[in-house]
């Protein structure tokens, strides 16, 4: 071969190196892809056979008569607790977050009055409204009142309401706050707008040490995150295995390549030497 047809068949050589290796790197970049994919496919997995559930079972009055109904924990099912079936009334408890305000999941029921905010008979407690918020203040029972209720529509019913108030609860976003209500004579008669004549305070408590919560696994939702786990890892292993296929060919050939370009370089070095030796 001589001088020109073997730098000729150089240059081929090294063009095809070139490609070989631009693909190799496609292919490494593809399957770095995969793994994240894959990575990605296992979290959501493990976070949906990980995941809880808040179930509250909460007090409704029905008539004269008190029922319990156990439903899932959202901030409209537990203000609704101790409260009459039609709505009315004033619920055992209430929610802040972390600033210390207290929240609802509209301008609608924000306070009006000192009897909404859960301060009955108070003609010291005085409501005002300003935009999306309330200021509660004044003197309840002996002690200075000042609570400001803001609006969070975050809040409201839905599945992503569901799961916004359990993990505020879980992570000290939203604390809850529970009425002790006591009667003139300072008896202890329960909790909420059970009577009138009751006055009494809000009380933070901890959901965990509440009886009415339960926080457990949810497992309804396992078998169809094992089904989507198992199908979606089976696909990105299919896909990794032939990259890794093609990946092994390409190093063949690259390897191949650089042998044939090795055994060029050394024609032409042998056909430069040769060269020199004519003329020396």
């Amino acid at each position: 071969m001589g001088l020109a047809a073997s730098q000729g068949r150089l240059l081929l050589l090294t063009a095809r190196k070139s490609d070989l290796e631009f693909r190799a790197q496609e292919i490494s970049q593809r399957r770095l892809t995969l793994a994240t994919e894959l990575e990605s496919v296992s979290s959501e997995y493990a976070r949906r056979t990980a995941n809880r559930q808040m179930k509250l079972t909460r007090l409704v009055k029905q008539g004269e008569a008190n029922q319990t109904q156990t439903v899932n924990l959202t901030y409209r099912n537990l203000m609704l607790s101790g409260m009459n079936d039609d709505g009315t009334g004033i619920s055992d408890y209430r929610v802040k977050n972390a600033r210390g305000q207290v929240v609802v999941t509209d301008v609608s029921e924000l306070p009006k009055t000192a009897s909404e905010a859960g301060y009955t008979n108070a003609p010291g407690v005085t409501v005002k409204i300003e935009g999306n918020q309330a200021i509660v203040s004044g003197v309840y029972n002996g002690e200075d009142v000042y609570d400001v209720y803001v609006v969070d529509s975050k809040l409201a019913d839905s599945s992503e309401t569901e799961n916004y108030f359990q993990e505020g609860l879980r992570n000290g976003r939203f604390i809850i706050e529970q009425f002790s209500a006591v009667d003139g004579n300072g008896n202890e008669i329960g909790v909420g707008g059970t009577g009138i004549e009751a006055i009494g305070d809000w009380q933070s408590v901890s959901w965990s040490g509440m009886t009415e919560i339960q926080d457990n696994y949810y497992t309804e939702d396992d078998a169809i995150a094992q089904a989507e786990y198992q199908t979606a890892s089976a696909r990105v292993q299919a896909q990794d295995k032939k990259l890794e296929t093609d990946q092994k060919q390409i190093e063949t050939q690259h390897k191949a390549v650089e042998t044939e370009f090795e055994s060029v370089q050394k024609v032409i070095q042998n056909n430069i030497e040769s060269s020199f030796k004519a003329f020396s």
